[in-house]
């Protein structure tokens, strides 16, 4: 099972292949800012390393990093939207107090 760990803290969770990096934090006890888990607010926007580690976006999650004026490009995702695949991941939660949805 792959292994999810979250910045600044450290902490870590494992889940099998297809758990949303949300579940993770929140199984685990992560303190993560979400709101809808839904992909309509924006709120649980995450840094992510690699982003290979997480499933394909999805045009719903794009839409919304875009209008958010976020960055497209894999790094960026939505917690509520990526999903762990077979490799171990990064989750940077500092990066929730770079922008507000």
């Amino acid at each position: 099972m792959p292994t999810v760990t979250f910045l600044p803290t450290g902490e870590s969770g494992s889940a099998p292949s297809g758990t949303k990096i949300l579940a993770v934090a929140l199984r685990n006890g992560v303190n993560i800012r979400y709101g809808c888990s839904a992909c309509r607010c924006g709120t649980c926007g995450i840094s992510l390393s690699p982003a290979t580690a997480a499933s394909p976006m999805q045009p719903e999650e794009q839409a919304l990093l875009t209008q958010l004026g976020l960055s497209t490009e894999g790094s960026v995702r939505l917690a509520c939207q990526s999903r762990v695949l077979e490799d171990d991941i990064t989750v940077d939660l500092s990066f929730q107090q770079t922008y507000s949805p």
